[in-house]
């Protein structure tokens, strides 16, 4: 009977440490319409604060490693908020300083709305909580192009 019972915890233990089965990624995007990505990216945002200033476009990605059944699945979201080029300072007001050095990250399938390595370094950097809730992560800003972009992820 104990041989039973420890050939079952056996079994148990190696069906849960199947190391060789690659993690389960899931990808949610906003999409549609200028009008139908604004509503939903601001939707998004207003969980946290309300925008400051109107949002002329907007998009969204969230890319998810893990089930969340076996195990915690971690988070990486990318986000563009474009708004009139005076309103960036609005934003930013409303922003922490980011003291720490951001590092440039993208969405694992290429997106032409993100920001590109090359033009990363010409944004003002934030702290993402305020608008996301999350900490970890950053929020670019570019007074120039009216672009926000934003970046978290969970560890």
């Amino acid at each position: 009977m104990l041989k039973v019972a420890i050939t079952a915890c056996l079994f148990v233990f190696a069906a849960c440490d199947d190391r060789s089965r690659a993690p389960k990624r899931s990808t949610y995007e906003v999409e549609g319409s200028s009008s139908e990505r604004v509503s939903r990216v601001s939707a998004i945002l207003e969980k946290h604060r309300s925008p400051p200033t109107a949002i002329l476009d907007a998009h969204f990605v969230e890319e998810r490693l893990g089930d969340g059944v076996l195990g915690p699945s971690d988070f990486r979201s990318f986000y563009l908020v474009q708004v009139m080029p005076q309103d960036v300072e609005l934003w930013t007001k409303i922003l922490t300083p980011l003291v720490v050095a951001a590092e440039y990250d993208g969405p694992s399938q290429p997106r032409a709305w993100w920001i590109t390595r090359d033009a990363y370094a010409s944004l003002q950097f934030y702290q993402p909580d305020p608008l996301t809730g999350r900490i970890h992560g950053w929020i670019g800003a570019s007074q120039q192009t009216g672009r926000i972009y934003v970046f978290t992820f969970t560890m």
